[in-house]
């Protein structure tokens, strides 16, 4: 009798959902599937927290991705880089540059429900200024610049000792608590049990690691807000951390995660061919150039404009993008990355071009002997008895090595020798600094300078001891490097920052080869999933509050829900 009960009850369920979808339709009615609360999201990630701090976060992806979710400042950045209100209301800039004034939200809460207030931004702030902060140097060092007080108990105020206009980039940087933290020294910041049981402002919260101590192989993350029916649908989100890119992809493969950024060439061929995964990709804030010594008079050639242009309009960095990089990168057009708030758009692509090439070098007196055969010895060209030959230092590893030799041919064919000096990154470092090298393959990453600003790669005052590593020596780009780096307005620094570029692609100060892409792939189980460009790889959680895994039926009508 229990048995055909159940079957009475399971009947009479059925029969009123089917008279309920009949209704529906009889009324002119039709339902449609709306986002859900809930669920949890999991992701390969590749790499090994230590501690999720933000004020010690710099280099080490894995432990980003974290503490850009449990941790907030006072601004953030958008989607085209720009800075703009995080945990603060609002902000004011005095006229002369010097003063930035914030005001703080009212209903800005930790995690812990305490109230975040101006204090918490003093002791933030402290810690970076003091003497023994154990994070970056060169934040540190800029933090002990600025004079910081609070007017009252949301508002806060930096003085500048100078106008800095990208000094706003720099209040993106996390809060720590006060409260938490007040009676630790800043020596003993990395070593702090706080880094493994955070407290943030974030928009998601960590849930307690159970490896208290030992290496840390996953975490997870809660929603630290409501879903309000129209966003922050996510209830949690996993990392789970691997040694390699093949490893991370076997795990998706298997299901245990439904996204991953980390790929090898035939991981990558495999997820692109995969129907249920959606692959996003977006430029990562960094390139790849070729530095010209324009200091050195063994190759003062370099000093040459044509030779300069020649040498890249003879570099087929397409064919290195097709093939070495499997198309993982865009072909580079000026030091300002695309899609930045600075960009010059109408910026031209000097396309492979060996005709023109050779017809800039004849034109600058480089000529290659009489009867020359390509690929012989003697096939070099020469101007006033000097020959047009150098060296390119580069990083020793098979993907530097493999874009040289492509460079490399590319110039012997034009009639220039040049001879790769493979080295250790560190080295290559060392004979940046002391610019004991005549070319230099290096990659250069910005996701800890947002800010577009290239003043320490090419203005004057930075060629004998800064970043200058060429040497080069422009009085009208560094006057415009000098009034972008000093006016408020974005409207303002935008022009010149286009300038720039526009100078810059004239006199080619350098070979810029290509900007890398970052690949994100997310089953389709996922929803919702948005890419903009990219200020660091964890902003691919930018749109987060709109991704979802559940879904709901809602009725409609007349087209209106």
């Amino acid at each position: 009798m229990r048995h055909i009960r159940t079957q009475a009850i399971i009947a009479l369920i059925g029969l009123a959902i089917v008279g309920s979808l009949l209704y529906v339709q009889s009324q002119g009615l039709v339902t449609s599937l709306a986002p859900a609360c809930g669920g949890t999201f999991v992701e390969a990630v590749v790499g090994m927290p230590e501690r999720f701090n933000p004020l010690l976060d710099s280099g080490n992806p894995a432990e980003r991705d974290v503490n850009t979710l449990v941790f907030s400042g006072l601004m953030k950045f958008d989607v085209n880089g720009q800075p703009i209100p995080d945990l603060a209301q609002s902000y004011a800039v005095s006229a002369d540059g010097l003063t930035y004034t914030f005001v703080l939200r009212d209903d800005a809460r930790w995690h812990d429900a305490q109230p975040l207030t101006a204090q918490d931004v003093l002791f933030t702030i402290g810690l970076l200024q003091s003497p023994a902060f154990p994070g970056r140097p060169d934040l540190g060092a800029l933090w002990q610049k600025v004079t910081v007080t609070s007017p009252s108990r949301n508002t806060i105020r930096f003085v500048l000792p100078e106008p800095f206009a990208p000094f706003l980039d720099y209040t993106t940087i996390g809060l720590v608590p006060d409260h938490i933290l007040r009676d630790r020294p800043a020596a003993g910041l990395a070593d702090d049990p706080f880094n493994r049981e955070p407290i943030g402002a974030g928009p998601m919260r960590l849930v307690p690691i159970e490896a208290a101590g030992g290496p840390i192989t996953s975490v997870t993350l809660e929603s630290a807000q409501a879903c309000t029916g129209d966003k922050n649908y996510l209830r949690q989100i996993q990392f789970r951390y691997y040694p390699d890119a093949a490893t991370a992809h076997a795990a998706y493969t298997a299901g245990e995660v439904v996204a991953l950024s980390s790929f090898t060439p035939q991981t990558l061929t495999e997820t692109l061919a995969d129907p249920a995964a959606n692959v996003f990709t977006s430029r990562l804030p960094e390139y790849t150039l070729i530095f010209l010594n324009q200091k050195t008079e063994t190759v003062s050639f370099l000093q040459e404009k044509k030779v300069r242009q020649a040498l890249l309009a003879g570099m087929n960095r397409q064919w290195v993008v097709d093939n070495l990089l499997r198309g993982q990168a865009v072909v580079a057009t000026g030091p300002i990355l695309p899609g930045t708030w600075a960009y010059n758009n109408n910026l031209i692509p000097v396309e492979y071009d060996p005709q023109t090439a050779a017809d800039l070098l004849n034109n600058a007196g480089w000529a290659l002997p009489p009867e020359a055969v390509p690929g012989a010895p003697d096939y070099v060209r020469t101007k006033n008895g000097k020959t047009l030959k150098f060296s390119l230092v580069v990083p020793a590893d098979n993907l530097h090595l493999a874009i040289a030799e492509v460079v490399v041919t590319n110039w012997a064919a034009l009639g220039v020798q040049v001879t790769v000096q493979p080295l250790p990154v560190a080295d290559v470092k060392i004979a940046l600094a002391n610019r004991t090298y005549e070319a230099a393959m290096v990659d250069l990453n910005f996701a800890n300078s947002p800010d577009p600003d290239p003043y320490p790669f090419w203005h004057q005052t930075q060629i004998e001891s800064g970043q200058n590593y060429s040497g080069y020596n422009s009085r009208d780009m560094s006057e415009i490097l000098e009034q972008a780096r000093t006016t408020p307005s974005y409207h303002d620094r935008a022009k010149f920052y286009r300038a720039f570029q526009a100078k810059f692609a004239d006199q080619t100060p350098a070979l810029l080869l290509y900007y890398p892409v970052y690949t994100y792939a997310v089953n389709d189980k996922v929803n919702g999933v948005q890419f903009g460009p990219l200020v660091d790889p964890s902003d691919r959680f930018n749109s987060l509050a709109n991704w979802y895994m559940l879904t709901r039926r809602v009725i409609e009508s007349a087209g209106q829900p």
